[in-house]
This record gives C-alpha cells, structure tokens and sequence, in this order.
C-alpha cells in the first residue's frame, strides 16, 4: 500500500474510533459519568497516540473545503482554503492542480499552468496514490477544456480513469463528455455521459446533457424521458427548465409548457431562458 493511502487510511481509523467512544459517552452521560465506561486497552494506546498523518489528514480537510467554494464560485474562499492546504502540506499536488483552476478561473493563465506544472512533478512521485494523482488529472483536463484543447484534455481525463484507486470516475466521464459536446463530438459525448450515468444514475448533469442530445437528434420523447423529475426538483436550472419547455411545446403539452415557463420566470427571473418565455421567443434546437 501506498504510504499516503496507508496514513490516511490510518487517520480516518483513528477519527472513527474517538468517534465511536465520544458516542459511548454520550449515551451513557445522563446515567453515569463517561469516564465510568470500560475502554480496552488497545483504544487506549490508539486515542492516546498522535493522530496519523495529521499533517496530510489536515490539508485534505483544506482542500475539499476550497472545492466547494470554488463550486459555488467564491474564489476568494476557495483560494484562501487552498493557500492554507498548501501551508499546511507545501507538497500536496491536488491543492496545486486546484490552484490551477483558480488561476485559469482569474484569467492568469500564466499561474495556472504553473501551478499544473507543479501539481504534475509533484504527482509523479512513487508515493502519490492513483485517487490524488487521477484527481490531478481531471483538474488539468478540464483547464485544457477551458482553452478549446480538446485533445489534450481528453488525453488527460483517458490518463485520470485509468489511474488505480481512482475514485471520481463518473465526475471524470462527466467533463470528458462535456468536452467532446464542445468538440463536436456528439456520439463520444453520449458515451461519456452514459458511463456518467453508471456511476450515478441521477446526475443531473449527465442527464440534462444526454436529453439535450436526443432533442437535438429529434427525439422530444425520449428527451423527456431523460429528464425526468430535474424540473420539479432542487436540481432545476435554467437551461433545463428551458429544455423542458421546448419538449413540452414539441410534444403540444401546454399544461406542461405554462407550468415549466412560470416556474422559470419564477426561480430564475434574470436569466436569458426566463427572458425569452417571458417574450415567447422559442428557438427551437
């Protein structure tokens, strides 16, 4: 086993365990003092050693935060959080490959290739593991997307699937499908999205996009079928909630196209989609 993989297995072994005796106490508190609770001696030689790896276990805490704000799209937050990742572990190359992301989202494409550079010199060290070094990839792929390098990125999301231990594998498929949408790749496309689909079978992207493909071959039916409830979720957005407005027209369901159209202008009353049922503008395909 790789050392990383190995000592953060071990941290997330030992936050289970304090964990697991915290929970003890607590169910017990409101009869007798936690302390009176029998522990063995092997917990205590673990909860009484320094936590594994905190230094990596630390930094990953860090970064998946930054991922979440750079989700949301707060760059500040997110590179705030990778700054301390990095702080923290000065030789963690997913938070450089995120750094990259960021950089490229600020326009200074200059920093953002460094920081790929960076985060893939890092990667290729023996001990990096095939989850860190594949998520690497799928930031550095979907840079080289954000730059109409469709080749290079595909190559790089092939390389990130292929990497053991490798665990986004559907967020991975997901942007290759995307990519090759903005190639012009259709049918690579729809294979990207539906092995997407394997992973998570109600992704709403995956099937957004895969709808959009079967409206676009002329299927509104099946368009449909493929978007199911996204609309009447959470998980709307704009341009799906657009789409099931043109399949609805389509397929001449006007109760279904008033319903789709209201909620736009409602949910999303400044977007172009909310603009153009307002004003009965349909572009179809």
């Amino acid at each position: 086993m790789k050392p990383a993989t190995h000592d953060l297995k071990a941290g997330l072994v030992w936050l289970r365990l304090a964990l697991t005796v915290l929970a003890s106490c607590l169910l017990v508190l409101q009869m007798q003092a936690c302390s009176s609770r029998a522990i063995s001696q092997a917990e205590v030689d673990q909860l009484t050693q320094p936590e594994p790896d905190s230094v990596r276990l630390r930094a990953i805490r860090r970064i998946t935060l930054a991922s979440a704000y750079f989700s949301q799209e707060q760059m500040d937050a997110a590179m705030q959080e990778t700054r301390a990742a990095l702080q923290i572990d000065p030789d963690f190359a997913q938070a450089y490959s995120l750094l990259g992301l960021i950089h490229q989202r600020a326009n200074n494409l200059e920093l953002a290739q460094q920081s790929f550079d960076t985060a893939l010199r890092l990667g290729a060290r023996v001990s990096t593991s095939g989850d860190e070094m594949g998520a690497v990839l799928h930031n550095y792929g979907w840079y080289l997307c954000q730059q109409a390098k469709y080749a290079a990125a595909q190559y790089q999301f092939a390389m990130a699937l292929s990497q053991p231990g490798y665990r986004q594998l559907g967020q991975t498929w997901l942007v290759n499908g995307v990519c090759q949408v903005r190639s012009k790749q259709a049918v690579q496309a729809r294979n990207s999205f539906e092995k997407a689909l394997s992973f998570s079978p109600n992704d709403p992207t995956a099937r957004y996009e895969l709808a959009l493909l079967d409206w676009q071959d002329g299927n509104a039916f099946q368009a449909r079928q493929m978007l199911g409830n996204i609309n009447s979720s959470a998980q709307a957005t704009p341009a799906s909630l657009w789409l099931g407005v043109l399949l609805a027209r389509a397929l001449k369901s006007d109760t279904e196209l008033n319903n789709l159209g209201e909620r736009l202008a409602q949910r999303f009353p400044n977007s172009q989609q909310a603009a153009a049922w307002l004003a009965r503008k349909f572009d179809d395909k």
